[in-house]
């Protein structure tokens, strides 16, 4: 929600601070956050469901399978989502 306003709040103040405000957010520097931050997120969530699943007593002699097929899911996802970023799909 704060960073909604701060955008809408940009807009507000005029086209010039919209104009250095979408410099910013499109620069190599904030995209390449923008994938970490993405990172961070599929580690997170496919992980939880790894250890939801050992924890409650499914697929515990599954665990290493469980670990690369989510790593495996997470590079391809990460590969998608980087090239997506950076434009290379547009």
């Amino acid at each position: 929600l704060y960073v909604h306003l701060c955008v809408l709040s940009m807009l507000l103040i005029g086209n010039s601070a919209w104009s250095s405000f979408v410099a910013l957010v499109t620069s190599t520097g904030f995209l390449c956050l923008d994938v970490v931050l993405i990172l961070g997120l599929l580690f997170h969530g496919l992980n939880g469901i790894r250890v939801a699943l050992v924890g409650s007593g499914l697929l515990v002699s599954r665990q290493r399978t469980l670990f690369w097929t989510g790593t495996v899911i997470g590079s391809c996802a990460i590969l998608f989502t980087a090239l997506h970023v950076f434009g290379a799909l547009r």
